[in-house]
């Protein structure tokens, strides 16, 4: 028989583009790869979100494995809940808290190659500040009868640096800031009995008071003034609400950032 071309499928395999056709390769990578949080607040109950693509399909009980997560306060569980573009990657994922590692598996038809999925999933924040810890991001790839296909290394997940409520890097998963007052003080105008008296307090906060924030003095006993629920109030720059929550018999005044905060 005289040499003779072989024929080839030419066609699509793992959702590789001539991924049939003998020792064509593509290396299995993320084609989309980002991470954020909802909240850098201590002691929060905080969103992570992680946004991935990848350029080979992962078939059903393909798994990916987030790590790095470092520093939460939510225990270990082979069960914490997930939610994932339809569902693709089921509802729970497993758990580990001292590596801070979430592996996820691939259910139904799996993760179509290059379809971009998002996974949000709620960890506790730390008791006091940190920085946001190094995140990695692997694969193992099925072909959905339990058969190894390949994988994708550790790899860094981005992410944006971005402030969020006023904390720098904020939006860096699980970047902790506890929030606290880093100016405050109070004073009057008149210590006569009987007066009408000013009290004027000056306040900053590490963290941004966005509008519906409350602020709430307390022990400012022994006045003469009556409760009231609309107590006049003036702020700088309209920052708060034109009037306050006043409860006389422990001295607290309640006060809620108005647009803007």
């Amino acid at each position: 028989i005289a040499e003779s071309a072989m024929a080839k499928p030419g066609s699509a395999l793992y959702g590789i583009t001539n991924g049939a056709d003998p020792l064509y390769i593509e290396v299995p990578r993320f084609s989309t790869l980002f991470i954020d949080q909802r909240t850098p607040a201590s002691n929060a109950d905080n969103t992570v979100t992680v946004t991935l693509a990848v350029n080979y399909h992962l078939a059903s009980r393909s798994t990916l494995t987030i790590s790095g997560l470092t520093g939460s306060q939510t225990a270990s569980t082979a069960s914490l809940g997930i939610t994932s573009t339809s569902h693709i990657l089921g509802t729970t994922g497993s758990w580990t808290q001292n590596l801070g590692q979430l592996i996820l598996s691939s259910h139904a038809g799996g993760l179509a190659a290059g379809l971009s999925c998002t996974v949000s999933f709620t960890v506790k924040n730390a008791a006091s500040d940190q920085l946001s810890p190094s995140v990695s991001i692997s694969a193992a790839i099925e072909d959905g009868n339990s058969h190894a296909v390949g994988s994708i290394p550790p790899t860094a997940m981005p992410k944006s640096g971005a402030a969020l409520h006023g904390v720098a890097q904020g939006a860096d998963p699980l970047r902790v800031q506890v929030p606290v007052f880093t100016i405050k003080s109070i004073q009057q105008s008149t210590p006569v009995s009987g007066a009408i008296n000013t009290f004027t307090m000056t306040l900053m906060s590490n963290y941004d008071l966005a509008l519906g924030s409350t602020v709430t003095i307390s022990g400012l006993t022994g006045s003469a003034t009556a409760d009231s629920a609309g107590l006049p109030i003036t702020s700088t720059s309209g920052l708060f609400d034109a009037t306050g929550l006043w409860d006389q018999s422990v001295g607290q005044m309640v006060l809620r950032a108005a647009s803007g905060g």
